[in-house]
C-alpha cells in the first residue's frame, strides 16, 4: 500500500489516524484502508480491515479479519452517526466481498465520554463495539504496552454482546444460515429468467432476511429493482391507481439513476423524470399506462425486479384498507404488474395469491391474474421456507453462541425439535439460556449449556413474557386468515378429537402444513402439532369452540356464560328503576316476587331494604328463571328498550329459554356455586342453540351500553 496516498486520501490531517496505524501494524496486519462520506466532506468515517495476529487468538479462532473506524471531529462530541455509517461501510462491496468477522470492530474515537456511550449498547444484540480513544493508543511506548491494552479491552466487551437475540433482518452473509443463501441465489437466477418468485412463511420466519439476500446479490450483478414495503409504500394509498403510478415514477426514477439535489422540491424533481403519464391519465387507463410506460422505463435494462413485502396488506380478502379490499383493486394492480415485463418477487405470509383460477369476494368473482404464475422460492412441494435441519441448528446457534462464548453441542437437537426447526425461536431461546448463565461463564473457556439447564429454562422461557411475545409475534399474521387460524386452533385445544383429517378435506390444512406447523401423514391420515410450544401457548391464550369442548367443560362453558348474562339483566332492570321506573316501583315489586335467602346472616327486613338489596345474591334469591318472569310480565315498561334493539317478546323468551341449556333441576343464582348434576347432558343440537342465545344477548347488552 501506498502509505503517503492513503494518508492523503482516507485519513484525515492533524487526527491522528494515520498514528494509530503506524503503532497498530507492529501487532496486526493491516489493510484495505478507505474511507466512507456521511452527508459529505465534513462527516467522514476512514475505515480499515485488520488482519488477526497470534495475539488476539483467545478471542479469534483462525486468520480472520475485522474492521477497524475512525471517529475523529474537532467538537470532540459523541457521533451517532457513527453507528449508521459502521453499517453502510460494512455493507460496501469491497468490504462485504471480503467477508470480516461480523460479531465485533474496533472504534477509535475523539469523543468525551467515549466509553460511558458505548457502554449504553454493551450487552445488546448487534455486533461487539470495542472502543478505544486516539489518545490511549498514541501513549503506548511499546508492542507489549499496546497488546496489553488491546487484550483488557477485548476481555471486557468482545462477549458481552448477545447476538443470538437480534430481531431485524439479517444484512450479513456469514449470518444467513440455513438454504437461506440457496435460496436467495434461485430466485435471482430466476430474476434473470425474467420470472416470478414468492417467500412465503410464517412471521419471522425469515422472509426479510432472504428478501435482503436478494437484494445484495441483485446489487452485486448490477440489476436494477424497487424494493417495496407494502405498509408504508401502498397500504395507505386512497386508490390502487395512483399506487401503479407510484411505483411507475419510481421505476423512472432508479432507472434513470437520478438522486435529489440540495434544495430541489419534490416537484422539480418529478419534472426532471419527464414521465410519460400524469396521476390523472392512471385515473382513466391505470393498467395501459403502466404497462406502457414501465416497458419504456425498462427498454434499456436487461432485467428490472420488482419486491413487494407483506403482499396479505393489499390482498382483497385480508387487507384492512378499503382501498385494497375489492376485487377490483387486486384484478388491476396485479394484472398490471403482471403485465409490465419486470420480475416480481412478492413476499407474504401464503401462496393464496397463486392457488385460485376465480376468486369470490362478498359476491362478486373475477379471473385471477396471479394464478400459477408464482414459483415457491423454496421449492418444496410441502413447505415454504423450510424449517431447519439440527444440524443447521446447530450450525446457527453455536456459530452465534460462539460470539458469547457458549456452545448448544448437547442440546442442540432438542432444541431443534422443541420448537420445529424455525430459526427466530430457536435464536430467542438461545438467548433467554444465553441472559440466564452469562454470569457463570469463566474468560478464555466456552460455556457449554447442559441438558438439565435446557429442560429446567425451557418451561420457565415457555412462560414468560418473552415467550409469549415471541409466540404471539410467530401467530400475528395467520391470524388474519380465519379460517386457518381457527382449524390450527381445533388441532391444540382438541388433539384427541382432531388427529385425523380426511383425504378430500386436505386442503383445509395445505397451508398450516406449508408453514411448518402441523405435519400430516397422508398414508394414516394423521396429524400432529410440530411446534409444542405454540400447541401450548395457544391452549393458553385461546378458548375452545363449544363444538369441541366435553360435556363436563360444556357445563362449566354454559354456567360462566349464563352467570354473565344474568347479572347484565340485572343490571338492566336496577339501572331501569333507579332511572325511570322509580326506586319505590322497583321495591313494590321485586318485594312481592324475591324470596330472602335462607343462608343470610341477618335476614334482611323488607321494611328497611333498599332497591340494590334485592339485587344481592347473598340477601335475596333472584332466580334465572324470575328474571325471565320480571321481564316479560312487565314487557310494557323493562322490555321497552329490548324490543327497541329489536329482540321482540317471543324471541326473548325463546332466547331465555335456550340459555337454560337443558338444564331442568335447578336455576342459577348464586355465582359462589358452580355444581351442576351428573346427569345434565348437553348435546351439540342444544350447545348449538345456546351459542345463538349468548351471541344475540352479546348483542343486546352491547346495544344497552351494559
Amino acid at each position: 500500500m501506498n502509505r503517503e496516498h492513503m494518508r492523503t486520501e482516507y485519513l484525515k490531517d492533524n487526527s491522528g489516524e494515520y498514528e494509530v496505524l503506524d503503532k497498530l501494524k507492529d501487532i496486526l496486519y493491516i489493510s484495505h484502508v478507505s474511507h466512507h462520506e456521511m452527508g459529505g466532506d465534513d462527516v467522514v468515517f476512514p475505515f480499515c480491515l485488520i488482519g488477526a495476529t497470534e495475539s488476539l487468538k483467545q478471542f479469534i479462532r483462525g486468520k480472520y479479519e475485522f474492521l477497524l473506524v475512525f471517529s475523529h471531529f474537532d467538537n470532540c462530541d459523541w457521533q451517532q452517526n457513527t453507528l449508521r455509517a459502521i453499517k453502510f461501510i460494512r455493507q460496501r462491496k469491497e468490504i462485504a466481498g471480503r467477508r470480516p468477522l461480523v460479531n465485533f470492530y474496533l472504534l477509535v474515537s475523539n469523543a468525551r465520554n467515549l466509553k460511558v456511550e458505548i457502554d449504553k449498547m454493551k450487552g445488546g444484540t448487534e455486533a461487539a463495539i470495542i472502543p478505544f480513544s486516539f489518545s490511549e493508543i498514541l501513549s503506548c511506548n511499546d508492542s507489549s504496552s499496546l497488546t496489553a491494552l488491546l487484550l483488557d479491552r477485548f476481555k471486557e466487551y468482545i462477549f458481552e454482546n448477545n447476538m443470538l437475540g437480534e430481531t431485524n433482518p439479517i444484512e450479513e452473509e456469514q449470518l444467513l444460515f440455513g438454504d437461506r443463501g440457496k435460496i436467495a441465489d434461485a430466485i435471482v437466477h430466476r430474476c434473470i429468467e425474467k420470472k416470478h418468485s414468492g417467500i412465503f412463511g410464517l412471521r419471522r420466519s425469515g422472509k426479510s432476511s432472504v428478501l435482503k439476500a436478494v437484494t445484495r446479490r441483485l446489487d452485486y450483478a448490477k440489476i436494477k429493482y424497487l424494493n417495496i414495503e407494502a405498509r408504508s409504500f401502498l397500504e395507505g394509498l386512497d386508490s390502487w391507481k395512483t399506487a401503479l403510478f407510484d411505483i411507475a415514477k419510481e421505476i423512472r426514477h432508479i432507472t434513470l439513476d437520478l438522486v435529489q439535489v440540495e434544495n430541489e422540491t419534490r416537484s422539480e424533481l418529478t419534472e426532471r423524470l419527464k414521465l410519460r403519464s400524469t396521476e390523472e391519465d392512471y385515473n382513466k387507463r391505470p393498467s395501459q399506462c403502466f404497462v406502457e410506460d414501465v416497458r419504456n422505463y425498462i427498454s434499456n435494462e436487461s432485467v428490472f425486479v420488482i419486491a413487494i413485502d407483506e403482499i396479505e396488506l393489499i390482498t382483497y380478502n385480508t387487507a384492512s384498507s378499503s382501498t385494497w379490499k375489492c376485487l377490483d383493486a387486486y384484478k388491476g394492480f396485479w394484472g398490471a404488474l403482471r403485465d409490465s415485463g419486470c420480475s416480481l418477487i412478492l413476499c407474504g405470509v401464503n401462496s393464496t395469491i397463486n392457488e385460485k383460477n376465480i376468486i369470490e369476494f362478498q359476491g362478486d368473482s373475477c379471473d385471477n391474474p396471479m394464478y400459477e404464475r408464482i414459483h415457491n422460492c423454496a421449492d418444496f412441494s410441502k413447505t415454504y421456507l423450510p424449517a431447519f435441519t439440527d444440524e443447521q441448528t446447530k450450525t446457527m446457534i453455536n456459530t452465534l453462541g460462539s460470539y458469547s462464548n457458549i456452545a448448544f453441542d448437547d442440546i442442540y437437537v432438542d432444541i431443534n425439535r422443541a420448537f420445529g426447526g424455525h430459526p427466530y425461536v430457536i435464536r430467542q431461546f438461545c438467548s433467554y439460556l444465553f441472559e440466564c448463565i452469562k454470569d457463570l461463564r469463566i474468560p478464555n473457556q466456552l460455556y457449554m449449556i447442559s441438558k438439565p439447564t435446557f429442560t429446567a429454562l425451557i418451561s420457565e422461557f415457555n412462560n414468560s413474557d418473552k415467550g409469549v411475545q415471541v409466540f404471539n409475534t410467530i401467530l400475528q399474521h395467520i391470524i388474519i386468515y380465519k379460517s386457518e387460524y381457527e382449524m390450527l386452533k381445533r388441532f391444540a385445544l382438541s388433539p384427541d378429537k382432531y388427529k385425523k383429517i380426511e383425504h378430500k378435506d386436505i386442503s383445509l390444512i395445505d397451508h398450516l402444513e406449508k408453514y411448518g406447523l402441523i405435519e400430516y401423514d397422508k398414508s394414516t391420515s394423521f396429524i400432529t402439532f410440530n411446534i409444542k410450544s405454540i400447541q401450548d401457548y395457544i391452549c393458553k391464550t385461546e378458548t375452545k369452540s363449544p363444538q369441541d369442548m366435553t360435556n363436563e367443560e360444556r357445563r362449566q362453558y354454559v354456567q360462566s356464560k349464563v352467570y354473565i348474562c344474568e347479572t347484565k339483566l340485572k343490571k338492566y332492570i336496577f339501572n331501569y328503576y333507579t332511572y325511570h321506573g322509580g326506586d319505590a316501583a322497583g321495591i313494590a315489586l321485586l318485594k312481592s316476587k324475591l324470596q330472602p335467602n335462607p343462608k343470610a346472616n341477618p335476614q334482611p327486613d323488607p321494611a328497611f331494604c333498599r332497591l340494590r338489596d334485592y339485587f344481592d345474591h347473598k340477601q335475596y334469591i333472584m332466580y334465572f328463571s324470575t328474571l325471565k318472569k320480571l321481564i316479560t310480565n312487565n314487557w310494557s315498561t323493562l322490555g321497552k328498550a329490548i324490543e327497541s334493539a329489536n329482540m321482540s317478546k317471543s324471541r326473548f323468551e325463546v332466547l331465555m329459554e335456550w340459555l337454560n341449556a337443558g338444564r331442568t333441576d335447578a336455576d342459577h343464582y348464586d355465582p359462589e356455586d358452580m355444581t351442576s348434576p351428573d346427569d345434565w347432558q348437553i348435546d351439540d343440537s342444544i350447545i348449538k342453540c345456546f351459542m345463538t342465545s349468548y351471541e344475540a344477548f352479546e348483542a343486546l347488552f352491547n346495544s344497552l351500553n351494559l
